[in-house]
């Protein structure tokens, strides 16, 4: 089986989930398959190459971070750039800080948009990893997510090589506010985006804001950083910054800067796991309903999340 996976991803929490769909996709099917199956990583970008061919696959997966309780501008896109299928089999996995339920319309334009190409989309499911902005989660609680971020995509994996489906068209009442705060926050996205500026006192030109913009809005001309109008608000100049030296206009305050070092996270052993709902203490309440259902979820396949540990 040939996968692929078109992947949109700022600071890089919805690009580790898809390496763990390759793993896990991988994994599955090299036990009871003639061939392991064949994982492609697509990531979705203007300095990408040449966008691959779904007709050339078994499988499509579309990955991105939810913005505005939306698809990304570049997701969306994506969607309307890919060529028409025969009812190419489909799935949808999301990222975003936090399990709300307010999420679940995120995808609703992009199956749109994919059913009348012919895609048939199987599947949607979100996972929560570390916010890139807003606030810093606590080392505690990143190690919680990317431990489960391992065996929810172990269970989506199953459940994909499993032909497993399942409904991913929302009624109406649900998903009214979605287009509205989408439209509104893309066209805030490019307006704002020319304020980021940098600070030349911290900056030593490494120019790692260049090269990580997926849309190629930072240039570095006559001795200056500027910002264009094609910001998506992905966040990836700011958090990837190791000097932190570039300053985000209104979003100064919410910004966050430098890598979880997840895997590392992961592997410690000083760190408490679980850390919801155990130890949750003031906002980090608001993650006990997404883990009760992810338990329930990971028990009912018979899956126990400590085995990630």
């Amino acid at each position: 089986m040939k996968v692929i996976l078109y992947v949109f991803s700022g600071t890089g929490n919805t690009l580790k989930v898809a390496s763990l769909y390759k793993k896990f996709l991988e994994n599955s099917t090299a036990a009871d398959a003639e061939e392991p199956a064949a994982v492609d990583i697509y990531r979705v970008s203007a300095k990408s190459g040449p966008l691959p061919n779904p007709n050339d696959y078994d499988l499509v997966g579309l990955g991105y971070p939810i913005h505005g309780f939306s698809a990304p501008e570049p997701a969306i896109k994506l969607c309307k750039a890919l060529p028409k299928v025969q009812n190419k089999r489909t799935f949808i996995f999301k990222t975003s800080g936090e399990g709300l339920h307010i999420n679940d319309c995120s995808s609703q334009k992009c199956i749109k948009i994919l059913k009348k190409k012919g895609y048939d989309v199987v599947m949607e499911r979100h996972v929560v990893m570390p916010y890139n902005m807003i606030y810093r989660h606590k080392d505690e609680m990143a190690k919680q997510m990317w431990i489960y971020a391992h065996a929810l995509v172990d269970l989506n994996c199953r459940e994909i090589i499993a032909d497993k489906r399942e409904r991913v068209t929302l009624p109406f009442y649900k998903t009214f506010y979605c287009p509205p705060v989408a439209f509104l926050e893309q066209k805030f996205a490019h307006l704002h985006g020319t304020a980021f500026k940098v600070d030349a006192k911290k900056c030593v030109g490494c120019n790692r804001c260049v090269n990580v913009c997926p849309q190629n809005n930072i240039k570095f001309e006559d001795g200056k950083y500027k910002f264009g109008h094609d910001c998506v608000l992905c966040m990836g100049c700011s958090f990837g910054c190791p000097k932190d030296a570039i300053s985000v206009g209104v979003f100064k305050f919410w910004k966050v800067n430098g890598s979880y070092r997840l895997d590392e996270l992961k592997d410690d052993e000083s760190l408490p796991f679980p850390f919801v709902p155990n130890y949750a203490k003031g906002i980090y309440r608001l993650y006990k309903k997404y883990y009760r259902e992810a338990d329930e979820k990971l028990s009912a396949a018979g899956i126990d999340v400590k085995d990630y540990l």
